[in-house]
């Protein structure tokens, strides 16, 4: 079965309770994890994404790694499940927008890299045992029982179905990943650096250069007149791209969903009462109880066994003692004790009170001490009403939804708007009067309607202007978009965008003038003038003097490439940059280089040694895992991988061909 991931998901998606993959990875820790998140990728509600068509079955992939294949729906899912970590985290991206970014493709990068790791190790005889995978997923938070802490399988099932994975494809990430942490445990476990690398790494980031800055206003290259007409018009030609509007529709949303519905329903009392006294039986819970059992050979035996227990003795300390074998029955029913006789003897017994012993049917005699007990639960109509007329509406509202959906389908096929079918057939409607394929308005602001809508609206803009997407999934509803208008992608217009196209020409210009100043000052210091004297020729001012600083400190200077040339730059030499703001230009000269000695920071050359020790091993990992990807002989089928996730400019530029 093809595999994509979970416990890479795991790391990312546990911000918040139903995000709650991320506590499994959370478990592993150290170097070694680290570079197994390397090496497995740190990208990791279905059917978001415009299928156009294509189809989602097994048959259908986007990858064959190994034999084994990736399908759209594991690759959607994927993107769905870190689309909505990041959401958590506030960082609202649409589906739309991570496919305009290649997000998808790069998922699909780290999907292959882990699907080739599991390959291999299959290839070499290795693999996680089922004890491991069973230990790992008794790990996850969300497996266990919110009250006991234990884990269950109600609660293991409800987290499987949030993150849409079937039990036998997330046990089997589970194995595949614990294979792969282990492969590159092994092969990592002896890579060390030596020490003349920290050594290095030391020297490179305790190294000190004196410098000297200068800095020429924006007003020192004059006033930067207004463009003429025709620098203005090429200006505009070449920022066409930027200029662009993109195509927008205007759409008519009707709603299939079945708490529309609910409230239509009534369900008379008597029903109620009907449904409960069939269900109470299943509803009932018998007593529970925690308990501890010693089998014996004898009375005498179970006897002396049952004193030691009242005195005080563990369980465990006593059949050691006893040579005799102790087992621990945790919360159980009547009926899950395996013997009914030492049942009829633990339910007998007093809870926290003296061992009782008891013949038994699997051993002659048996000693039980009761530790605790959880009372029977009988259900009452009161508190189960709710529930069940809930139940009973939804089945109901289920079947109203059904004949409205008819009642819609046959009122389109008569030439009904969408509108007007919808409210014929009692089906609530949304008009969004401009949206772009990416869901934003005219002003660039997502439409807070169309969150979640990305299938919808991926559809809506598949179709010509008077037809209708079929009804697709979004959220708790499915939806048809009706195209009720198309406003073709234009280029504005210059005569809407010649003051603003004036003021980025003028920008550019200043900027321009401001390098030229910048150049000529620096040369003026590396043909040996003192910076001083340049700077006074050229309308600039020294605004630091003679400070040293270390590769952090250049970092905060106010240029975004001085840092670089600074210590790029040799003993003497000026270098320039444009401030960041555009306000002025920096021109910085090396007066000295102060670098640092190795051998009197032992303790510091070392914690460098290790940490270069950390990047040899993710290095090494990263190698052998390209290896492996590559024996794996992966195959993506492009073809499906883009029509399946088509960027949003794809209409416009096969236009364009």
């Amino acid at each position: 079965m093809p595999r994509s991931g979970a416990l890479s998901m795991v790391r990312r998606l546990s911000h918040t309770e139903p995000l709650m993959l991320l506590q499994f990875r959370n478990i592993t820790r150290g170097w070694i994890a680290t570079i197994i998140v390397l090496l497995v990728g740190g990208a990791t509600v279905l059917f978001l994404i415009p299928n156009s068509g294509v189809d989602f079955s097994g048959s259908a992939y986007v990858a064959n790694v190994g034999g084994q294949r990736i399908t759209p729906r594991q690759l959607t899912r994927e993107l769905e499940l870190t689309l909505r970590a990041q959401r958590a985290e506030g960082q609202n991206l649409s589906s739309q927008d991570a496919i305009d970014a290649g997000l998808h493709l790069r998922l699909l990068d780290g999907m292959i890299n882990r699907l080739a790791l599991y390959w291999y190790g299959e290839k070499i005889g290795v693999s996680a045992s089922n004890a491991q995978v069973a230990a790992r997923i008794r790990e996850i938070p969300a497996t266990r029982n919110a009250v006991t802490g234990e884990f269950d399988t109600t609660a293991y099932a409800a987290f499987l179905q949030q993150l849409n994975y079937g039990r036998t494809e997330f046990e089997d990430d589970v194995r595949g990943d614990l294979t792969s942490q282990m492969m590159m445990e092994a092969i990592v476990s002896g890579v060390r650096a030596p020490a003349s690398y920290g050594a290095l790494a030391y020297a490179y980031d305790a190294e000190q250069r004196v410098v000297s800055i200068a800095e020429a206003p924006a007003s020192a290259v004059g006033a930067v007149p207004q463009p003429n007409e025709a620098q203005l018009q090429a200006f505009y030609e070449d920022n066409q791209q930027q200029l662009q509007l993109p195509e927008f529709r205007t759409l008519t949303l009707a709603y299939a969903r079945p708490a529309d519905f609910v409230a239509r329903v009534n369900v008379p009392e008597a029903r109620l009462r009907e449904e409960f006294e069939a269900r109470a039986a299943s509803l009932t819970q018998p007593e529970r109880r925690t308990y501890v059992r010693i089998a014996a050979a004898n009375e005498a035996q179970a006897n002396d066994a049952a004193s030691r227990l009242n005195r005080g003795e563990s369980a465990a300390s006593v059949a050691t003692a006893m040579n005799l074998q102790s087992t621990r029955g945790e919360n159980q029913a009547r009926a899950e004790v395996p013997d009914r006789a030492v049942a009829d003897a633990v339910f007998g017994a007093q809870v926290r009170g003296p061992a009782v012993v008891a013949r038994g049917s699997l051993s002659p005699f048996v000693v039980v001490r009761v530790e605790s007990s959880t009372p029977a639960v009988t259900p009452s109509f009161a508190q189960y009403r709710q529930q069940i007329h809930d139940a009973i509406a939804g089945e109901e509202a289920h079947e109203l939804l059904s004949a409205a959906i008819s009642a819609f389908e046959d009122a389109r096929g008569a030439g009904s708007t969408v509108a007007e079918a919808a409210r014929g057939a009692n089906l609530p409607v949304v008009t969004i009067a401009a949206v772009e394929a990416g869901g934003r308005d005219q002003s660039g602001r997502p439409i807070e309607a169309l969150a979640g809508h990305e299938e919808v609206l991926s559809a809506a803009f598949e179709i010509p202007e008077g037809e209708a997407t079929d009804f697709t999934p979004a959220g708790d509803a499915d939806v048809v978009a009706g195209v009720d208008r198309i406003t073709p992608a234009t280029v504005r217009p210059l005569a809407e965008v010649r003051n603003e196209l004036a003021q980025a020409w003028m920008a550019q210009e200043r900027a321009r003038r401001l390098r030229e100043l910048g150049d000529t000052i620096a040369a003026a210091v590396n043909g040996g003038q003192t910076l001083a004297a340049a700077a006074r020729a050229n309308r600039a001012s020294i605004v630091v003097s003679s400070r040293s600083v270390d590769r952090r400190g250049a970092s905060q200077l106010p240029s975004q490439g001085m840092p670089a040339q600074i210590f790029a730059a040799q003993e003497g030499n000026a270098i320039s940059g444009i401030r960041n703001d555009g306000g002025a230009v920096l021109v910085a000269v090396v007066e000295r280089i102060n670098r640092a000695d190795a051998a009197a920071n032992p303790q510091i050359v070392e914690m460098a040694r290790a940490q270069m020790q950390q990047s040899l091993g993710n290095s090494l990992g990263e190698a052998i895992q390209g290896e492996i990807v590559a024996r794996a002989k992966p195959r993506r089928n492009e073809s499906l991988i883009e029509r399946t996730y088509r960027p949003s400019n794809a209409e416009g530029e096969e236009a364009q061909q």
